[in-house]
């Protein structure tokens, strides 16, 4: 299967479907660029970021077989509040088309759920240099700005970029 040809579908985590979040991991060197799926789970859950916004954790399902996951956090009174809080393919299904689907099926999540949103923004470590070669082909672009938790670059896709992901 060639990496364009790769399907994938959100499915909410519920009490139904949680356990299979916990089953995924990194690669050990990338273990420093995610949060562990637990924490992922708890950070929605206790609404990290306060209750204006909506912390949403979905399972990234490729042909029945969950290969990985991504939270987000959004503020749907705002514009520019939209966030990819986490996103993890596990280290069984890398190099597959996994991650570029996962985040185009985020994106396309975000665009359709929240309609005044005009910018989808995420934070990606110095070192994780091929998640920043991704963000950068679907078109985010380094903000100048540094995430307040971690102080790694902030990136941002909006305008013609982002409304390429709207359907």
């Amino acid at each position: 299967m060639k990496p364009a040809d790769v399907e994938v579908v959100l499915e909410p985590v519920d009490r139904r479907n949680y356990r299979k979040l916990f089953t995924m991991q990194p690669r050990p060197e990338q273990t420093s660029f995610v949060t562990p799926p637990r924490w992922t789970l708890a950070r929605c859950y206790v609404r990290l970021f306060g209750d204006r916004f909506e912390h949403l954790p979905h399972l990234i399902v490729a042909a029945g077989e969950v290969v990985g996951y991504a939270t987000t956090v959004c503020d749907p009174s705002s514009a520019d509040d939209y966030w990819i809080d986490d996103i993890m393919i596990d280290a069984a299904h890398q190099g597959k088309g996994y991650g570029r689907a996962g985040l185009t099926e985020t994106i396309r999540m975000i665009a359709a759920r929240y309609p005044r949103c005009r910018a989808v923004q995420l934070t990606c470590f110095r070192a994780n240099t091929n998640a920043a070669a991704l963000y950068q082909t679907l078109g985010f672009e380094p903000t100048g700005g540094v995430d307040e938790e971690f102080s790694e670059p902030n990136y941002k896709l909006s305008g013609a970029a982002l409304a390429k992901f709207r359907k």
